[in-house]
């Protein structure tokens, strides 16, 4: 993918940018990403369970139409002292730094949340909508783009069983934020431009989006988020998560990824692949 910096004229030249912004590290289990890893057998029963890191990203899209396209937050910037629970915190620690935070990585691009014209939200998870009361009383935080069934399964989850944290949602995240509301789209996909479309590929979560866009020279990026946390995920042979909605629609969404991938030729960006983010240019750098 060709290389440009993102601190540039806002869409000055009518074409589409697209920036990579980290949000520190996640450390869990490889068995959270990848089911039944390390699994015990006969020959050695007592196969201990391994720790990793994985990388925690969005992305800003500079787009001629649309304006600055955020997609995703990052966690809350309380995440590891009080907004997420205890046994969170212990079962998958944040690693950052202040210059991690959503604010921060923006304003490094000479932006504030305020100058972002359209923010979507591949899924409502902890690590990527909590930053989202960044757009309290904004424009873009009046209209927040989310698959429908998304925003369904997590008023389900926390409202039915009255929970602040349940399968991934934590409620403080997004519920009561003021001028926060939400505008979802229903079925396959959202054509936001004729360049830029949202795809559902749920299976990780009952709404879980990718996102994929048309660059004029390093031509089709298509970020699958956590539809496969990373390659061992996407295969092939596709391998589950132990997160998981419906395992049989994961499976699903990776099969119609790679029909995708191989019918535009995309690039897969991963939502959580240390392999895959050791080889990116993050912000300031950017793809066009």
């Amino acid at each position: 993918m060709r290389v440009h910096s993102a601190k540039q004229g806002l869409c000055n030249d009518r074409q589409n940018y697209i920036s990579i912004l980290s949000h520190g590290f996640i450390e869990n289990d490889v068995a959270l990403n990848v089911l039944l890893h390390n699994q015990a057998t006969a020959d050695e029963p007592n196969r201990a369970a391994q720790w990793h890191r994985v990388p925690s990203i969005s992305l800003l899209i500079e787009h001629p139409r649309l304006g600055w396209v955020q997609v995703d937050t990052g966690s809350h910037r309380d995440a590891m002292t009080t907004r997420w629970p205890e046994d969170v915190r212990r079962m998958n620690p944040l690693i950052r730094s202040e210059a991690d935070l959503l604010e921060n990585r923006l304003a490094e691009l000479g932006l504030k949340p305020s100058d972002i014209d359209l923010l979507i939200l591949t899924h409502l998870h902890i690590d990527h909508a909590g930053g989202l009361d960044n757009f309290c009383h904004s424009r873009t935080g009046g209209q927040v783009i989310v698959h429908e069934l998304e925003l369904k399964q997590v008023l389900f989850d926390l409202y039915v069983h009255n929970d602040e944290l349940r399968n991934g949602y934590l409620r403080s995240d997004f519920i009561g934020l003021p001028g926060i509301s939400f505008e979802t789209f229903e079925g396959d996909s959202l054509e936001l431009a004729d360049d830029l479309r949202l795809i559902w590929l749920p299976g990780h979560t009952a709404g879980h989006t990718g996102v994929m866009l048309h660059l004029e020279n390093s031509g089709t990026i298509f970020y699958i988020c956590d539809a496969a946390n990373n390659r061992t995920n996407y295969g092939p042979p596709a391998r589950l998560s132990a997160i998981l909605h419906n395992s049989e629609q994961f499976l699903r969404s990776i099969e119609r990824a790679r029909w995708l991938e191989r019918r535009y030729n995309a690039t897969i960006l991963f939502g959580h692949d240390m392999a895959q983010y050791n080889t990116l240019r993050l912000a300031p750098q950017c793809y066009d």
